[in-house]
């Protein structure tokens, strides 16, 4: 894929050696496009290898998972209303002049022009939602409904493991360490016409501040003793605002090995496995 940002241009693909090392490739014409991608948002960005290829000077290899979650927070991060300006401002009038070259070449690319597309390979994907947005589909995934067949009674819960862009997790200190939980996952039940996307993040929202993105659904769903609880891989999208103190006494944000420790200062023994279980989940989620 090409992706055009303000601060660089760059190609992201596939190249034989990133299948069994789990990697993309990023390609990029000018050596500094790829140092500001690592500094804003990929600092998973390997060396930079010069004149390797035979079309961009520049690559280097990032966990595919990663680059993931990078232009999912690129995304997230978009302020400015006309890109050209923006690009303008960050890298100056030469560079938005390119790119107004490359509009100009795509203008004529239009409905018109454009062929049939073919039916995508395999089974497609839901896009996932910002905080807020509606869903256009509230069927629970197979393993969901398997789940809940053999938890029959137990009332639905869905919780958030929030990512940033540097590979940090956040956690969350209840209020006087309700149920002995330490620190621990947003969660809670879900309400009547919520979907599951739906709870998890106004879950979030009231327990740690953070509106957010849902990027993946974790596997698994954890039986507790009155609810079945699920939970999604988040990124942040903005500043957070204020958290719900009545639950939540504190946040951090902690690397994964930090987090593991953390947790394991919780004195409720299923809910310290159920939250190490999803630490896991979310870390093998991140380096997809």
């Amino acid at each position: 894929m090409w992706l055009l940002t303000p601060f660089g241009f760059f190609s992201i693909v596939r190249k034989p050696g990133d299948t069994a090392a789990g990697t993309l490739t990023v390609r990029a014409r000018v050596r500094a496009d790829l140092e500001a991608l690592r500094a804003h948002c990929l600092p998973g960005l390997g060396e930079i290898v010069a004149h390797a290829g035979t079309d961009y000077p520049y690559r280097a290899r990032a966990p595919r998972g990663e680059v993931g979650l990078a232009l999912a927070n690129v995304a997230a991060g978009i302020d400015y209303a006309n890109f050209k300006d923006e690009v303008a401002r960050c890298q100056g009038s030469a560079r938005a002049e390119v790119y107004s070259g490359v509009w100009s070449v795509l203008f004529d690319l239009e409905d018109r022009t454009a062929p049939a597309l073919p039916a995508a390979p395999g089974p497609a994907k839901a896009a996932r939602r910002p905080s807020g947005a509606k869903p256009t589909s509230t069927h629970p995934a197979p393993d969901a409904t398997a789940a809940r067949r053999s938890h029959a009674g137990l009332a639905e819960a869905w919780g958030g493991v929030l990512v940033d862009h540097r590979g940090r997790v956040l956690l969350r200190e209840p209020k006087g360490h309700y149920d002995g939980y330490v620190w621990t996952f947003a969660k809670g039940r879900r309400d009547a016409g919520e979907t599951p996307e739906q709870t998890a993040l106004r879950e979030v929202l009231e327990e740690t501040g953070y509106p957010a993105w849902i990027v993946a659904e974790l596997p698994g769903r954890h039986a507790g003793g009155t609810t079945l609880t699920g939970y999604f891989l988040m990124l942040p999208t903005g500043e957070p605002g204020p958290f719900c103190e009545k639950e939540t006494s504190a946040l951090r944000w902690v690397e994964f090995d930090e987090a593991r420790a953390l947790i394991g200062r919780t004195t409720n023994p299923g809910g310290r496995a159920r939250d190490l279980e999803v630490l896991a989940a979310a870390r093998e989620a991140c380096l997809r």
